[in-house]
């Protein structure tokens, strides 16, 4: 038995302890999802204790009715801090699964949700919007609709491009193209505005921050990621066969150019959706998918909810590196993510001999 174990492929090995032990590790994830929320509640500048964090969060679920915690208390846990957690977990199991969709439609490892141009997009509706005063910007979503607009409108550039042509490398030069296109948009408004304080919040925007999150914008993103999870998982087989190239997709009877327009859209849709509110968040998409097959293999049924939940774990984790680092100031979410996930995906390179589509 112990030569036969020997023998058998490394991927199968793992997909085998996985399958037999999946219930006890969604049960983990759970629990891990959890206490990193909780951390983030708890850490920041203003300090609260674990007693009143967790009181608090039983108190607005209806589970317990004792309150002595200050008003204060209650808007920093409930109003602030919760829904600043939840997003951030939600945009980097977004962004996350977001890279797994690219990386295999276009079948590329550099492929990552802003390559296409949606998040060179998103951007220059935002720099218009808070530079130009294109919309009121003391109103409350008027930065999330110019980046949604700005999404939108380079999905449809995008389409127009390649609506006769279903190619894979066509698409990825298009995107590029639209991405630099839009990247200058950006750069041009930004250049002509005059007032420093909004330059200010341009550059602070285009780094990426959860900062202003609240309980309007985390059912929105919520519905989002989770139709997008729910995508790929239930194509997960299609997309394992996107990854033998595309003869042997065509024989397994996939239709690949209509799947990879699919998966370019729903790109779009969650993308879109977690730059509105949280502006230009990169590395997650880029390197989370890679981290997860160089580890448990190629698998999508794998790689889609992996890659979901350590990129939610990640994000909330430097979310709060960024709160915490230079109190009483708030560094770019987007610093930390490639401060910390750069080396690390270095060492993962180092450590094991990875390709992209799986171990060799």
């Amino acid at each position: 038995m112990q030569k036969q174990s020997r023998n058998l492929p490394k991927d199968f090995i793992q997909k085998s302890f996985i399958e037999r032990n999946k219930y006890l590790l969604i049960s983990f994830a759970l629990v891990v999802i959890v206490f990193t929320i909780l951390f983030s509640i708890k850490l920041g500048a203003v300090n609260i204790s674990w007693k009143k964090v967790i009181d608090i969060l039983l108190y607005h679920c209806g589970i317990s009715d004792n309150r002595y915690w200050s008003k204060t208390e209650d808007l920093v846990v409930w109003y602030f801090r919760l829904p600043r957690a939840l997003l951030a977990c939600l945009a980097g199991g977004g962004l996350a699964i977001s890279g797994v969709a690219m990386q295999a439609a276009v079948k590329n490892p550099l492929a990552d949700p802003y390559i296409l141009g949606i998040s060179a997009g998103a951007s220059a509706g935002a720099t218009a919007v808070i530079a130009a005063d294109i919309l009121d910007i003391t109103a409350e979503y008027s930065v999330s609709i110019g980046a949604f607009s700005g999404a939108v409108l380079s999905m449809a550039l995008l389409f127009l491009l390649n609506k006769d042509n279903r190619d894979s490398v066509r698409l990825l030069l298009s995107g590029c193209v639209i991405s630099i296109l839009f990247s200058s948009v950006s750069s041009v408004i930004m250049f002509m505005a005059k007032d420093k304080e909004k330059i200010s919040s341009i550059v602070f925007w285009l780094m990426g921050s959860v900062a202003d999150a609240n309980w309007h914008m985390v059912p929105i993103v919520a519905f989002t990621v989770s139709f997008g999870i729910l995508f790929l998982l239930i194509y997960h087989r299609q997309l394992n066969a996107l990854l033998l190239g595309e003869e042997t997709a065509h024989t397994l009877g996939l239709n690949t150019g209509k799947l990879r327009w699919q998966l370019v859209l729903l790109v779009a849709i969650v993308v879109g959706s977690i730059v509105a509110f949280c502006g230009m968040i990169g590395f997650v998409g880029f390197v989370m998918p890679h981290i997860v097959r160089s580890m448990f293999g190629s698998d999508h049924k794998l790689v889609v909810s992996l890659s979901a939940f350590i990129g939610a774990v990640f994000l909330c984790w430097s979310d709060v590196v960024a709160r915490i680092i230079v109190i009483p100031e708030e560094l770019p979410i987007g610093i930390i993510t490639s401060i910390c996930g750069a080396p690390f995906f270095i060492y993962i390179l180092k450590r094991q001999k990875y390709s992209f589509g799986g171990k060799r």
